[in-house]
């Protein structure tokens, strides 16, 4: 016993726009990059993803600066909608609806949206009493709101 299919193309793809459609930007930078944040803020950002060993040598404001990964935890948590955005946006690239720019723009805000919600949720670990009372918050990413402002996007074509 065998089968045969047949495929009927409902609609011819323009290779032309195809092609087009696929030329320029390959990626999206989220977060702090560089010429686009300023170097303060930059510094807080590093500081507080990775950590610091406090000190004069060691960056943070004079004690140690424990590890708070918000950029880290926000793209790991959000990894499966952002692939789920791309792979709905694919057809639409294909056939010319769209262009990878604006799909990457797209997707640009959406992760500058999830830095700062994890900004904004991140609770451990939590500020020292210290801390605490010299910022008056107990949000431990947030003092003046200047570094979840300065998080952003950049589609980038290298």
């Amino acid at each position: 016993m065998s089968f045969t299919v047949e495929v009927k193309r409902k609609k011819r793809v323009d290779l032309s726009k195809v092609q087009t459609s696929l030329r320029g930007p390959k990626k999206v930078k989220v977060g702090f990059p560089a010429g686009e944040a300023d170097s303060d803020n930059i510094q807080k950002a590093v500081w507080n993803e990775f950590g610091t060993r406090g000190g004069a040598s060691g960056g943070g404001w004079g004690g140690p600066v424990p590890e708070r990964p918000f950029m880290r935890n926000a793209m790991r948590e959000n990894t499966g909608k952002y692939r789920n955005g791309m792979r709905a946006s694919a057809a639409k690239i294909l056939t010319g609806k769209t262009s990878v720019t604006v799909v990457l723009s797209k997707l640009g805000i959406m992760a500058q949206g999830d830095v700062q919600q994890s900004i904004t949720s991140l609770s451990s670990p939590p500020n020292s009493s210290t801390t605490i009372e010299l910022k008056g918050s107990s949000n431990p990413l947030i003092d003046s709101g200047e570094m979840r402002g300065a998080v952003t996007w950049k589609v980038w074509n290298g």
